[in-house]
């Protein structure tokens, strides 16, 4: 079990909102015994916010495959996706699809010449067709550290010390030290959690904000230098100031089921 880190130390008495990051072997998570971090810390300003992305492309299908969509979502009717097959099935056999489109490819000089004539161009039948989740959800939190004393010092480097070492792999053999040979072992994900007022978020629907899924740490940078010049604890190396930017990717895409919490997925994403 993974000793629990705090910061500012009275997190959760005089400060009642925080964010709890909790660290586990790839793939183990949470109840298997195998965590390896457990932090929480103060609400940056830019932790509070969150994306959800759908990917559309204009599609072009030109007046033969256009007229054969129209005819289909006729016969389909909205159907599933076998039906839809039997339909274009339906189509090629009794109106010749597939002749027709061949013709219209013998045609487009033709096709050219008329509109150049007449002045107008047939419809193009532009289509938004839909391509699904084509990324995963980031979330990005700076904080500030401006430690007190000494001892505060340590608990911050401590803290920066376990987000550096949970988001790089262990290797698996080799002794060359610039680039080891054998296997690289994934590193730890993480479950990310917002307690406001003392309290979890609740994961359902009456969420009144977010919640983040299983995620891993994509970076950690590290500032020291945060009051233009760098500064130290009279008689220590420990940094009186320090940044730190974590940047963490979702494993998992993003679907309605997680918002709704239906079909016995978790809700409030």
């Amino acid at each position: 079990m993974a000793r629990r880190y705090n910061y500012p130390e009275y997190l959760g008495e005089g400060l009642k909102h925080w964010i709890s990051f909790e660290g586990f072997a790839f793939n183990r998570g949470a109840g298997s015994g195998s965590q390896t971090v457990d932090i929480a810390l103060f609400i940056p300003p830019d932790a509070l916010q969150t994306s959800y992305k759908s990917e559309y492309t204009t599609t072009s299908l030109g007046q033969i495959e256009g007229r054969a969509l129209v005819a289909m979502q006729k016969l389909a009717g909205g159907a599933s996706m076998d039906s839809v097959g039997a339909a274009m099935t339906k189509s090629q056999s009794s109106e010749g699809f597939a002749l027709a489109f061949a013709k219209s490819k013998m045609a487009e000089g033709k096709r050219t010449i008329m509109e150049q004539m007449t002045g107008s161009v047939l419809s193009p039948y532009l289509v938004a067709a839909y391509k699904g989740p084509t990324d995963m959800r980031e979330h990005k939190f700076t904080f500030k550290f401006n430690p007190k004393n000494v001892d505060e010092s340590r608990v911050v480097t401590i803290i920066i010390n376990e987000f550096k070492a949970a988001m790089l792999p262990q290797t698996g053999g080799g002794d060359n030290k610039t680039s080891p040979s054998g296997t690289f072992g994934y590193p730890d994900e993480f479950k990310i959690t917002y307690y406001i007022d003392g309290e979890l978020l609740p994961s359902n629907s009456t969420n009144p904000m977010f919640n983040i899924g299983r995620s891993v740490l994509k970076s950690c940078e590290v500032n020291y230098t945060t009051e233009s010049v760098p500064l130290f604890f009279e008689g220590t190396q420990f940094p009186v100031s320090a940044e730190m930017t974590l940047s963490f990717m979702e494993l998992e895409v993003m679907t309605r089921e997680k918002i709704t919490g239906s079909k016995g997925i978790v809700g409030g994403h």
